[in-house]
């Protein structure tokens, strides 16, 4: 049983200015991923891209955001994160029409019960949580670092991460055979539990950044992912009833508000530094890690995650000779 109360979150430090910045808000039409989008434009972010799946309400949120900056240049651009052909045509897009990208805050995410098969084929949770936010990171890598080189300073990806990662169902639950591979065991149904496959998603992600921290080094782009503890936000509504109610309760009584949420994610992104490259930070500080993390079948995870994520983004994109 978690604590009642979670630490305290202070604002971020004084005297951030994003002037001249171009950043990516993924998810960014509520909830954390809005908020964010808010604290960027309060820190004076020249452009603002808005990746969303529903384009009318990425075009209302333009509007309620804009009078927080009126200087800035705020785009909404279509993004569905269950379709590799978007992605794609998203990231083709951004760099026809943009020279630098100095921030890719990867937020977008889902968290439902029920299995459910992306149009790529692969489970929603997996394609959406995982898979397109790899495919994303590659697709965009060169052009932050080349804004990296124009500038003389490290760009970054930061993506939501979750200490769920704590409760995967490959630890015992569900745990992966000798003989399966990674995704062949993500796309079964009913292989893993549904009230557990969000944090199984957020382990991959965990398990490939540190994985990239080894191959990839911090000097062009830093790359990390952020826990905001638990939040008041939408993403319990899917829930089935007997369980939504009492995460309701628990939410009443030790939820963070999403703007402390957005502090903990913008210290990730903009305050620390190369030290967090393929970490996970949870209220501003480097999180303890799930003991499956570290353990013999959780390093043989992360390989075989890597191997099988190599093969299925070679399909779709030209591979970095360090992913190789």
């Amino acid at each position: 049983m978690p604590p009642l109360r979670q630490p305290k979150v202070e604002p971020l430090p004084p005297g951030i200015d994003l002037t001249n910045k171009t950043a990516i808000v993924t998810g960014a039409t509520a909830g954390i991923g809005l908020e964010l989008s808010r604290q960027l434009l309060d820190l004076n972010l020249s452009t603002l891209i808005l990746a969303v799946r529903n384009i009318s309400k990425g075009e209302e949120v333009r509007n309620s955001l804009a009078v927080i900056n009126p200087q800035a240049v705020i785009q909404v651009m279509k993004l569905d994160m269950t379709d590799y052909a978007t992605v794609k045509a998203f990231a083709e897009t951004f760099k026809s029409k943009h020279g630098k990208l100095h921030l890719l805050l990867l937020n977008a995410g889902i968290s439902d019960v029920n299995f459910e098969l992306a149009p790529t084929g692969h489970e929603k949770n997996f394609q959406v949580n995982y898979l397109s936010n790899v495919l994303l990171t590659l697709l965009l890598l060169s052009a932050l670092e080349h804004t990296a080189e124009l500038e003389g300073a490290p760009t970054r990806i930061t993506w939501t991460g979750s200490r769920m990662h704590w409760q995967t169902s490959l630890a015992s639950k569900a745990p992966l055979k000798k003989d399966e591979g990674i995704f062949e065991h993500f796309d079964a149904p009913g292989v893993i539990p549904s009230l557990t496959r969000y944090g199984d998603t957020k382990l991959l992600v965990l398990l490939f950044q540190h994985e990239l921290a080894n191959r990839y080094p911090p000097k062009k782009v830093i790359i990390n992912h952020f826990c905001p503890g638990m939040v008041d936000t939408s993403l319990t509504d899917v829930l089935p009833l007997y369980i939504r109610l009492p995460a309701l309760m628990l939410k009443a009584l030790r939820a963070r508000s999403v703007d402390k949420a957005g502090w903990i994610g913008l210290h990730a992104a903009l305050v620390v530094g190369e030290e967090t490259h393929g970490q996970l930070l949870g209220d501003k500080e480097v999180a303890e890690l799930g003991d499956f993390v570290p353990s013999e079948e959780g390093l043989r995870i992360r390989k075989l995650l890597w191997d099988e994520t190599v093969e299925e983004m070679r399909e779709l994109t030209q591979l970095p000779s360090w992913m190789e």
